[in-house]
């Protein structure tokens, strides 16, 4: 079972970069603090779990080409019953949608950025909102395995092929945050 005050607790220290992330953290917020069962898909509107997965000098990321939404996404989804917490769930994505086995978190289990974003219909469920919380993991494991029924590739993209691949504003704001932490703990500028 999640530690609903100890997430409320991340995101008390969760410092926003911009206007819709900061709009995006105060629904996170509103809906951990009243939902009866946010991490719960059964419920319309839901906490979901994704990572930022880069190489550890942040040169490359592994993004998953998602078969139903048709685009290039972080790995992430939904948090289930037995996931620890939600970065357990961001881990447990990350492995299940890429085959990376081996991960290292240079940020803990910190959050690394916050998306609200509408989930589209479909035959069996209805239009509903994840509130999605990333997380930054990183690897050296190049090689990746075959991925499940939702994801039609696994692909490593500089950050310039994930911007031309068309990857929406939220996940570039995620990406640049995630290069610049992983430029300052190696102490040097990526370039490209």
């Amino acid at each position: 079972m999640i530690a609903r005050e100890e997430l409320l607790g991340r995101l008390e220290s969760f410092r926003p970069e911009d206007a819709g992330e900061r709009a995006s953290l105060e629904r996170i917020r509103e809906l951990v603090r009243t939902a009866a069962n946010p991490f719960t898909r059964a419920v319309r509107d839901h906490v979901t779990a994704s990572a930022v997965v880069a190489w550890p000098d942040g040169g490359r990321f592994l993004l998953v080409h998602h078969r139903r939404l048709d685009r290039w996404l972080q790995p992430g989804g939904h948090v289930e019953p037995e996931d620890a917490s939600v970065y357990a769930a961001a881990v447990r994505e990350a492995r299940e949608e890429t085959g990376v086995r081996e991960f290292a978190s240079p940020a803990g289990s910190a959050v690394l950025d916050v998306d609200v974003h509408p989930i589209p219909a479909r035959a069996d469920r209805p239009e509903h909102v994840h509130f999605d919380l990333r997380h930054l993991l990183t690897t050296a494991q190049e090689q990746l395995s075959a991925a499940p029924e939702e994801v039609r590739a696994a692909r490593w993209f500089s950050f310039e092929e994930a911007l031309a691949a068309g990857v929406d504003a939220s996940l570039e704001r995620a990406l640049r945050k995630a290069r610049r932490a992983l430029e300052s703990a190696s102490g040097r500028r990526i370039t490209v």
